[in-house]
């Protein structure tokens, strides 16, 4: 039905007058003049708030630099003269104490960087000073009487800071400061401005305005005010004055930032305006004017655009008809193509089971997300690649479906990933070409690794409560006629003593009783198998946990010639009965010592997984074999002379009632590992 449409689409294209394409073509003419104007107004609009922008930045790092520089200013000028009224109140107490001298007066001037120490009686004389000549120039009674003491008098203050003041015998400037005199008069010292000068031009707003106003995009920057220009860069000789411009006033008064169009020197510029604050109150506007020439070239490419999009687009009519009829095929076929990659696709990548798919030039074309996690390796790395997984071995049904055409149905098989044993089940498929060679084979694999595990610890777990409930019937029937054994025992060790081979029977009664004893004491392990305790679980650190436990086990360890490795990863705190999971992780340790045939190496390591704390005890001993492996968690099997074949089984129990699991790799002449799994979260 589609095909059809589509053919009737194509004869109605056809069967267009050229009236209709050039209505057509005028439209679009129209079409793209007005998409012209939007697109010009769009970009005019859009440097218009870019230049706003740029502008507004660069206000604010004027207004921030200016009072930036006018508090450091202040601070640094608050600072100098409270040194030299320290100074001052110095020499103060110096001259209480009559200790003060010129040569003394020089000393502190000279550590101190004091230009001149002048000391005054209360009728302006002069009567010491850090440098001898300025006693025979000495300044006139009434005038050091009037420029010093009077000012303290009628300001009522007893130290007063004058600040920046001229030299009196050169045409330079001085900072100075004034403290009255215990003794009477007044204390003036003073300083060489010239730094304190030079700094306040350094960080001065003027220099940042001619610095920034010499970037060729800024045709000014102007600080202005009411009365008239403040500071301007360099190119400014004159401005229209705020109280001339209704836009200027406006900004003043409202202390907001604004922006315009401003013909200046014959050119459109664009001018942003924003108030200089200084302690919360404007007193001036900084006005920013940066050209628009970057406006005029935008408006002059669009143009050229519309000129030739127009000239353009009366060939673009007379093949358009056709374009259009090949473009509507090939994204009808397009289309149902995509559908069907990505209906397939998508079912691929959602799959539980990894499918695998090889060439006959051994390159694989398919390789799902679940196939990624199977063989650990990114479906990036490997498509369309030649085969890098080595397939011959880890999948060999595969290479035989693409090669010989023979396929399987579930069969079951181990494969080895990074030293890691999988059992999958396997189903592979083969594409054949028209004339019966193949072109590719493909398998479905399922991993079966896991299922095989929880199915074995269920076994486990069932064989082990059955073992256990017989065990609890057997040492209930055990332990009446033990315990009537062991009091027997007893008495007569006790009281039957006989009169020959007092020594001999005394050993026996004893032997007696310890055995009857051990008994009994295995009997409470069968029991704590057939009825185990409650867990009590609080929180509890692992590692903690495993360090305790290497240290109580280390010494014997050392007196085999056994070194104890450790490493610890960071874990969280679980919840756990730490006395139970202590005692279950003790036994295999203690399990894996006694393994290890002469000297060697017991390694115990912690591991964060995605759900469960993994504690890894690995040890160098002789390893096991299948047969050997798959009895270890039974109850009474053991492989030592003297072992009772509980103290795994009671491990098993401990971490299966913690809902954890224990999994154990070994290797025969390699050693084995125990793998206990503890759930993070409970």
């Amino acid at each position: 039905m589609n095909d059809t449409a589509n053919q009737n689409a194509f004869k109605k294209i056809s069967r267009l007058q050229p009236s209709y394409i050039v209505i057509i073509a005028v439209v679009l003419i129209i079409a793209l003049v007005i998409s012209g104007i939007i697109e010009l107004s769009h970009t005019r609009r859009e440097i218009y708030l870019l230049m706003e922008e740029e502008a507004a930045t660069l206000h604010q790092a004027l207004q921030l630099s200016a009072s930036n520089a006018i508090s450091s200013y202040d601070e640094i000028e608050y600072q100098v003269g409270d040194k030299l009224l320290a100074v001052s109140r110095l020499v103060d107490r110096l001259d209480r104490s009559s200790r003060l001298s010129t040569e003394i007066l020089s000393q502190i001037a000279a550590e101190n960087g004091i230009l001149r120490i002048n000391i005054f009686d209360d009728q302006g004389n002069k009567i010491l000073s850090n440098v001898k000549e300025e006693l025979a120039s000495a300044i006139a009674p009434d005038e050091a009487y009037r420029k010093y003491i009077l000012p303290l008098q009628q300001a009522g203050v007893n130290e007063l800071v004058l600040g920046i003041v001229e030299s009196r015998h050169e045409s330079e400037q001085r900072y100075a400061i004034i403290v009255r005199r215990t003794n009477g008069g007044v204390i003036v010292t003073n300083i060489d401005p010239s730094e304190l000068l030079a700094f306040r031009r350094s960080i001065g707003v003027g220099k940042l305005m001619q610095d920034v106003g010499a970037y060729e995009n800024f045709v000014y920057i102007v600080l202005q005010d009411e009365e008239g220009i403040l500071l301007a860069t360099e190119n400014v000789a004159k401005i229209n004055s705020i109280e001339s411009d209704p836009f200027l006033v406006s900004t003043l008064m409202n202390a907001t930032s604004a922006s315009r169009y401003f013909d200046y020197d014959s050119d459109t510029i664009f001018e942003f305006v924003g108030p200089f604050i200084l302690n919360d109150e404007p007193i001036g506007l900084f006005r920013l004017g940066l050209i628009t020439d970057h406006l005029e070239e935008a408006s002059q490419r669009i143009r050229r655009r519309l000129i030739l999009m127009s000239l353009a687009i009366g060939a673009f009519i007379l093949i358009m008809f056709n374009l259009l009829t090949i473009n509507q095929n090939y994204h009808l076929v397009k289309n149902a193509y995509h559908r069907i990659q990505t209906y397939t696709g998508n079912i691929l990548e959602h799959m539980a089971d990894a499918v695998v798919a090889i060439n006959r030039n051994h390159e694989i074309t398919i390789f799902n997300e679940a196939a990624s996690r199977l063989f650990n390796v990114s479906a990036d790395d490997i498509l369309n690649k030649k085969d890098t997984l080595d397939l011959p071995e880890k999948v060999p049904a595969l290479i035989t479906a693409l090669e010989t055409g023979e396929t399987v149905l579930d069969l079951e098989d181990n494969m080895s990933v990074d030293d890691s044993m999988s059992i999958i089940s396997i189903n592979t498929s083969v594409i054949r070409q028209q004339n019966g060679d193949i072109e590719s084979a493909f398998a479905v694999i399922k991993d079966l690794t896991e299922k095989r595990r929880l199915e074995e610890t269920i076994k486990r777990k069932e064989k082990l409560t059955a073992m256990g409930q017989l065990a609890s019937g057997v040492a209930h029937e055990i332990r009446n006629p033990l315990n009537a054994i062991g009091l027997i025992s007893q008495r007569l060790h006790k009281e039957f003593e006989p009169v020959a081979e007092k020594e001999e029977f005394s050993e026996l009664t004893k032997t007696m009783v310890n055995e009857v004893r051990r008994i009994n004491d295995i009997i409470k392990q069968f029991l704590t198998i057939a009825r185990p305790p409650k867990l009590n679980r609080a929180p509890t650190d692992i590692n903690e946990v495993l360090r305790s436990i290497n240290l109580l086990v280390n010494a014997g360890a050392r007196e085999k010639n056994i070194t104890i490795a450790e490493s610890f990863s960071d874990l969280p705190v679980i919840s756990v009965d730490e006395s139970q999971i202590r005692q279950a992780i003790l036994n295999i340790v203690q399990n894996a010592i006694e393994a290890i045939e002469g000297s060697g190496e017991l390694r115990v390591a912690t591991e964060l997984n995605d759900d469960d704390v993994c504690i890894k005890i690995t040890d160098s001993g002789p390893g096991m074999d299948e047969t050997t492996l798959s009895k270890i968690f039974n109850l009474y099997y053991t492989t030592k002379p003297h072992g009772t074949g509980l103290g795994l089984s009671i491990a098993h129990q401990i971490v299966a009632q913690h809902d954890g699991r224990i999994h154990v790799d070994s290797k025969k002449d390699v050693g084995t590992t125990f793998m206990i799994f503890l759930p993070k979260d409970v």
